[in-house]
């Protein structure tokens, strides 16, 4: 109890008195024109979001690029002092960009002139987050969400989709007109056909078991939390091999958020894959089927228009933990399955009837990615610009 006082007075100290002043003193500068701050909060190297859009920033002139990985670690000092470098840094910048919430960068009313840009890290719009899932068991409180705000300062929020903005404004609590749907930078990479051929290169590398096979991959969302994540282990490899293994191979992604990668006991080595040195974009590419059970990735996945299945063992579970936007059995654009030798009967129905998974995945993509068409970075710098204008 008395620890859980304390720790709730230095909280209060820290993001009502301690950031906020370190922003105002930093403000106190004039805002430099074109310094362009790249928010990273977890990761340690710049995401595939980040990258598309710092190389066209680049390739403009008056930029002042700075990349910041604030290694997100709740109660560490380290981590403090990096949240204050970061503050630092913000207070005189144009532009910002996230890709994630951070309530650092909620803890101030940021500087007129300033622009905040949340990319965020997945398509589409599936399990909740934000104020959706205030209150419910994965979310924090929506008096805490008020208190300590995480998205108050976003002046542009982009979007896959003119579909999903409604779940992004009650996500966010944002204004009509801060959501929009201008694509995703990262999808742009889809529609080059450099990038398709190097990754097929990349696979036949990676993968030599999957010559002369198809490819299920299987990109399964994380259980638990982010510092204590864990991956399903729901499929029986050995089953699968013996119904699927002369026809396919499988590859497990983890989420990056699971340390431990799958360990492929010898006999399957031939037929399950887990240590796969590739990206998940680059994965997408070369799949022939995608299982998963409530990851975005499927929106990604669906500018492929291939097959999907929905391995939700654990959906009601998960619905009461978390919660949807879309009713789960109506967004699914393929089988749901609840174990391997149901993941193995859709494998094998799919195979007589492609043009129908074609179509609903075709179905899908328009429904949820409208706007990914290749020239989404193009225009979010264009928006961009013409805010800083106005």
């Amino acid at each position: 109890m008395i620890k859980n006082v304390i720790r709730g007075i230095v909280k209060y100290l820290v993001y009502k008195i301690l950031f906020p002043g370190v922003y105002a003193f930093g403000r106190l500068r004039k805002i430099k024109p074109g310094k362009t701050v790249f928010v990273e909060l977890h990761g340690r190297i710049l995401s595939d979001n980040f990258r598309l859009l710092k190389e066209a920033a680049e390739q403009k002139s008056g930029f002042q690029i700075l990349e910041y990985y604030l290694d997100f670690q709740k109660d560490s000092l380290a981590y403090y002092r990096r949240c204050l470098g970061l503050l630092w840094e913000v207070s005189d910048a144009r532009y910002m960009f996230l890709n994630d919430s951070c309530n650092v960068l909620g803890s101030f009313r940021m500087r007129k002139g300033s622009r905040m840009i949340q990319t965020w890290h997945a398509c589409g719009a599936f399990k909740k987050w934000g104020f959706s899932a205030a209150d419910q068991e994965y979310g924090e409180s929506r008096r805490e969400l008020m208190k300590y705000p995480y998205h108050r300062n976003y002046t542009l929020v982009t979007v896959s989709s003119p579909e999903v903005i409604w779940a992004y404004q009650e996500a966010f609590q944002a204004p009509e007109a801060v959501v929009q749907p201008l694509g995703v930078s990262r999808t742009d990479v889809y529609f080059r056909d450099s990038f398709r051929q190097a990754a097929a290169r990349n696979y036949s590398i990676q993968v030599p078991q999957g010559k002369g096979k198809k490819c299920i991959l299987y990109v399964p969302t994380f259980r638990g939390t982010g510092g204590k994540a864990d991956s399903p282990g729901i499929l029986d490899y050995g089953f699968l091999k013996e119904k699927l293994g002369q026809d396919y191979i499988i590859i497990e992604k983890r989420h990056p958020f699971v340390k431990e990668p799958l360990e492929v006991e010898e006999p399957l080595k031939d037929f399950a894959v887990g240590d796969c040195n590739m990206e998940i974009a680059e994965l997408l590419c070369a799949a022939d089927i995608c299982v998963t059970d409530y990851s975005s990735v499927v929106f990604e996945y669906s500018l492929m228009e291939r097959p999907m299945i929905f391995l939700a063992y654990d959906l009601e579970e998960y619905f009461d933990n978390r919660g949807f936007y879309y009713d789960y059995q109506e967004f699914a654009p393929g089988p749901v399955v609840r174990n391997s030798a149901e993941l193995a009967a859709a494998v094998r129905s799919i195979e007589g009837r492609q043009e129908e998974a074609r179509e609903k995945a075709a179905a899908f993509r328009q429904k949820f990615m409208y706007s990914c068409d290749g020239h989404a970075t193009e225009r979010i710098w264009q928006e961009i610009v013409k805010q800083a204008e106005e």
